[in-house]
């Protein structure tokens, strides 16, 4: 699955969804003159999040915007990775893709019992299915805070220097 066929929700869904792990990306704008981080911007870092967890959707997403320690501009984004359940089976006498949820086979007439659902798997499960509960949520920052302290360390460094001197 590529990481643009990720599916993104905002709120509960409303289909079946089989949950890994929460997800948290911050974005950041490196200096005052930058422009502020999209939500097109979060969401492709929740998605490249979610696959490396093996999900191919994203529910309850939420955003928050704002000032955080290091930006004047910084958006949060958070989510829970998981697994879009298919809503579609296969007829057990004619081998025909239905749905799920049907008491008849439209293609044979069958009678039959409608199933639970199963999840899609994609393609490479990346680090495995694990429930989200069990885990911090996996995190993404794009935060300028250890570059800034690099640089205030050389900085603090090249004034001994000279102070020496």
């Amino acid at each position: 699955m590529k990481v643009e066929e990720i599916e993104i929700f905002a709120g509960k869904p409303d289909f079946g969804f089989t949950p890994i792990r929460r997800l948290e990306v911050k974005c950041e704008a490196s200096n005052a003159l930058m422009p502020a981080p999209t939500i097109e911007e979060a969401n492709g870092r929740l998605r490249a999040l979610a696959a490396k967890v093996g999900a191919n959707a994203i529910t309850e997403v939420e955003y928050n915007s704002g000032v955080s320690f290091t930006s004047w501009k910084s958006l949060k984004a958070s989510g829970l990775a998981g697994i879009k359940l298919s809503d579609d089976a296969t007829c057990d006498v004619c081998a025909e893709t239905i749905k799920r949820a049907a008491t008849k086979c439209r293609y044979c007439g069958t009678d039959r019992t409608p199933m639970a659902a199963e999840p899609m798997v994609p393609a490479q499960t990346g680090i495995g299915h694990v429930h989200q509960d069990a885990q911090e949520p996996l995190r993404d920052n794009n935060n300028p805070a250890i570059i800034i302290g690099l640089c205030v360390f050389a900085l603090f460094i090249f004034m001994m220097i000279i102070g020496s001197a």
